[in-house]
């Protein structure tokens, strides 16, 4: 089994849809679903739009998904007709449309099981947290969205994007692209051992945050570590030291760039090692670790004193006009002219109306 072959690009909103064409110039099969053809239209010529008729948006209200998807029965026949074993679930966790409705559709991605019970797919969301500035409502968002994933059972590894790593989320979105598929179709292989796709498979099926490293020839160790762990594109990982597997792609054919006791140091002792060399460059992944969440709690601190000063303010007193005090006026020589009651804007609108 080709790994990518058997991999589908589902994206959702604005956001998702951008990750999604990412994916596409990279040749991977997938759709992506907005209610908003301004969203679609700004995709450009990409393959599978699919449109959620009634909602041109949601308004920044993620609960809004609920009656979208129960009212596009064409889409939900569509997601359950998805063919491919691992689906990736790519979409922002501030915005409303995809953060709505990504775990609903991970659900129902799962609703199928084998004969002993596990899902018959591996579901991996692909979560976009928004930038420490970003509004109160996407902080909000992100954090209810994050509270319904970590629920789902025999949800697959979930990619945590960090919008607070750098200002062009663009940037952003073309990094991750490249190093997922960079881990999925990499066939390098060598005398001592192979990173197979079984391996592989195992990472993104273990249910837990996920972080991935890429890295050229001559990149420091210390480095390569870092943009895994705390500088790179992916939420920075608690510091509990829970890991599930480890997976390293050596550039060489040794493990001259690397040592996984390094990793292991960094990101805690795991289940397994996976180790393959001759790569194109040094790739390196670690599954199974606990969800982001003093990131994600920061987030959810931000919402909440944004929320009490706007509440401040709005309990404030407002400006008021003061009275002018305008100089006095000698009318004794004015002619006398009938008062004119001023119209109401009320009155103004009747008016305009005809009425």
């Amino acid at each position: 089994m080709k790994i990518r072959e058997n991999c589908y690009m589902l994206g959702l909103g604005s956001t998702g849809g951008k990750i999604y064409k990412e994916f596409v110039q990279r040749h991977y099969k997938g759709a992506a679903a907005n209610g908003s053809e301004q969203d679609h239209k700004a995709l450009g010529d990409v393959p599978n739009k699919y449109t959620l008729q009634g909602f041109d948006g949601f308004g920044g209200h993620r609960k809004r998904a609920m009656d979208c998807l129960a009212g596009n029965e064409d889409f939900i026949k569509f997601v359950e007709g998805i063919k491919e074993d691992i689906v990736f679930i790519l979409f922002a966790g501030g915005g409303s449309t995809g953060s709505g409705c990504a775990p609903i559709v991970a659900e129902m991605l799962l609703e199928e099981k084998d004969e002993e019970g596990n899902p018959v797919k591996t579901v991996c969301p692909v979560i976009a947290l928004p930038a420490s500035g970003e509004s109160l409502a996407k902080h909000k968002n992100a954090y209810e969205t994050v509270q319904e994933l970590q629920e789902i059972e025999g949800l697959g590894a979930t990619f945590f994007l960090n919008n607070d790593s750098n200002e062009n989320y663009d940037y952003i979105n073309k990094n991750f692209a490249s190093m997922l598929d960079e881990f999925l179709s990499n066939e390098s292989y060598g005398r001592q051992n192979n990173f197979d796709e079984s391996e592989r498979l195992e990472m993104l099926k273990d249910s837990g945050a996920m972080v991935l490293s890429v890295t050229g020839d001559g990149t420091d160790s210390k480095i390569k570590l870092e943009k895994l762990t705390k500088s790179g594109i992916f939420a920075p990982i608690e510091d509990n030291y829970i890991c599930e597997n480890i997976g390293i792609i050596h550039s060489k054919n040794d493990k001259s760039d690397i040592d996984s006791e390094d990793v292991i140091a960094e990101v805690g002792k795991p289940d397994n090692v996976f180790e393959g060399f001759n790569g194109r460059k040094t790739i390196i992944a670690a599954s199974g670790l606990d969800y982001p969440v003093s990131h994600v709690k920061k987030l959810g601190e931000l919402a909440v004193k944004a929320n009490a000063e706007r509440m401040r303010n709005k309990k404030s007193t407002r400006a008021k006009l003061g009275s002018l005090e305008l100089p006095e006026v000698d009318i004794t020589e004015q002619k006398e002219e009938p008062t004119k009651k001023r119209m109401t804007k009320l009155e103004l609108l009747k008016k305009r109306r005809g009425q």
